[in-house]
């Protein structure tokens, strides 16, 4: 399996390790064009990054959608280890092995979010309502509700 180091917000072909292949793919995709890659467990798009203003070609993927939010957390959590990586295989042209993008493989010992937990999460928070502070209508200072008396404190 191949390999890439956190260093930025985008993966620099010279940081993918162990697949020459993937390497020469990605650096012949013109500006624009996405590849799907699993990281870490988790598939996204990225999109190979624009040429230059000398119209020399950029070496690099940047993360699209959920993908740049998984790629924002390895980056603030794991900066400068190295995460497994892998190109996806399409079972049918354009169709996605895993109809569920991004969310991350049982074995990689993440959470895993169905419809029926998100359901449950929704009605717990729901279930809150009415209950913690409530206002009894008055508008106050802060000084007023810590009953403090400016004059006197010689303020």
């Amino acid at each position: 399996m191949a390999s890439t180091t956190v260093s930025d917000f985008v993966i620099w072909t010279k940081h993918i390790h162990g697949a020459e292949v993937l390497v020469e793919h990605v650096l012949a995709l013109r500006a624009g064009e996405t590849i799907d890659l699993r990281i870490d467990g988790v598939v996204g798009t990225w999109r190979k990054m624009d040429d230059g203003k000398d119209g020399r070609p950029t070496p690099g993927l940047r993360p699209l959608g959920l993908a740049k939010d998984h790629w924002a957390r390895l980056y603030d959590s794991r900066r400068g280890e190295v995460v497994g990586l892998e190109a996806v295989e399409f079972a049918v042209a354009g169709v996605a092995e895993d109809s569920r993008p991004f969310e991350p493989a049982p074995s990689s010992g993440k959470l895993v979010r169905t419809e029926e937990s998100r359901r449950r999460a929704l009605e717990s928070f729901l279930s809150l309502a009415g209950q913690g502070w409530r206002s009894d209508g008055r508008t106050r200072t802060r000084d007023d509700m810590h009953d403090r008396d400016l004059d006197r404190e010689g303020l």
